[in-house]
């Protein structure tokens, strides 16, 4: 079988690479030994060459490089490599014979990509969707109540609507999919109910390399009470987090927490920091290597993560593997998860009282040992060998005979 992926991701020595593009390089990993065949079409500089996955990668670089300066810059990226990776796409298309598109991500630069291709090409796509920007399943998609979403969460007027536009890009591109991959039931569930096929929609989950991050060793002379690892971004809760821990800091004055990554909004956080005189408790690091944030995370105590729109939660289930407890929003994605984990703890979004108190009577509980037990036997469960065969299964009944093409 060969497979032409379309894999945009956002500069990593910009911002931290995310739950979908770990997917993708995972699933990709043990794909290519079944005789999966992949030509990948990917932003420069690459996350797939130094990753040992056997395909024929085509790295493009682009002529705008934005800085952390926020969303109209990445938007305006998102357009530039959309052009000139469509212009790409004439040319190696037609090289090879193909048998399915595979956007490995459902942002728009992936999505309208991978349709161009189709459109030239007639062959059938498939989209991994990793989450929609909904606070619940049962959303109502009217363009006023997801601007108001935005706008809840903390985006300014401008980036809101610029978002609601790109939300209902996002959905109308997913109706024209031929199969779409749901990485939970709940994002499954918000994908109906925004008007999409039921029988178009696959349900597969994400996986974590536990012994991998087993082999990490503890770095750090002062181990941090809290960490968080992610886009530095406003929808991942940062703000949230770092208002919250104003708060654990007037209980436990020497409080410390770490934040691990980059994003638009890594200066503006600074910035709070600051202005909350949390400068000796919170440190806002940036992004690292894979094997320096592990070592970090397991010097810490508890990891939190307030973030509103997840479809399933990697970073939470990276934090179990390295046997912390996790305090987070209590947001659908996770919920359905996580749920069920006595060391994740769950709290209503935006109530950032609970979230500090929450986080407080973890560090106070001081069961460092039983929530690492707990954490790591729970984590276990999530295999990316299980994802990748699920993941499989659905694109041969996409490819099968009996399969019709819309």
């Amino acid at each position: 079988m060969r497979v032409f992926s379309v894999f945009f991701h956002p500069d990593p020595t910009i911002s931290a690479v995310g739950g979908a593009e770990k997917r993708f390089i995972e699933t990709s990993k043990i794909l290519t030994k079944k005789r999966f065949r992949m030509t990948v079409l990917e932003p420069k500089p690459s996350l797939l060459s130094k990753s040992g996955i056997s395909c024929e990668i085509h790295e493009l670089s682009n002529f705008v490089r934005t800085s952390k300066n926020g969303w109209i810059d990445i938007y305006f990226e998102w357009i530039t490599w959309i052009f000139r990776a469509c212009i790409k796409c004439l040319f190696l298309i037609r090289k090879k014979k193909y048998n399915l598109i595979l956007a490995a991500n459902n942002t728009v630069p992936n999505l309208l990509t991978a349709h161009f291709v189709r459109f030239v090409s007639h062959l059938p796509l498939c989209v991994v969707v990793h989450h929609v920007d909904v606070l619940s399943p049962d959303v109502n998609s009217s363009l006023i109540s997801v601007y108001r979403i935005y706008r809840t969460v903390g985006f300014t007027r401008l980036v809101s609507s610029l978002k609601s536009i790109a939300f209902f890009v996002i959905i109308a591109l997913l109706k024209r999919a031929d199969t779409c991959i749901a990485v939970s039931n709940s994002t499954a569930k918000a994908l109906v109910k925004l008007g999409l096929q039921k029988n178009r929609i696959w349900v597969s989950g994400n996986g974590v390399d536990v012994e991998h991050i087993k082999s990490f060793k503890v770095e750090g002379d002062k181990p941090s009470d809290g960490v968080f690892v992610g886009r530095v971004s406003r929808e991942k809760g940062v703000f949230d987090l770092v208002k919250a821990w104003r708060q654990i800091v007037d209980v436990k004055t020497d409080a410390r927490l770490l934040i691990i990554g980059s994003g638009p909004d890594e200066d503006k956080v600074k910035k709070l920091v600051s202005e909350l005189d949390l400068d000796k408790n919170v440190v806002v690091m940036g992004r690292c290597s894979n094997k320096k944030m592990y070592a970090l995370m397991k010097a810490s105590r508890v990891f939190v993560f307030p973030s509103v729109f997840e479809g399933w939660g990697l970073a939470v289930a990276e934090a179990l593997a390295c046997g912390l407890p996790a305090v987070c929003y209590n947001i659908p994605a996770l919920n359905e998860v996580f749920g069920d984990c006595q060391s994740v703890f769950l709290v209503p979004i935006g109530d950032i009282k609970k979230l500090a108190q929450t986080t407080l009577d973890v560090l106070r509980k001081n069961k460092t040992e039983k929530f690492a037990e707990i954490s790591m036997t729970f984590v276990k469960r999530f295999d990316w060998k299980k994802v990748t065969r699920k993941d499989l299964e659905i694109i041969q009944n996409l490819l099968s005979p009996s399969h019709s093409f819309a």
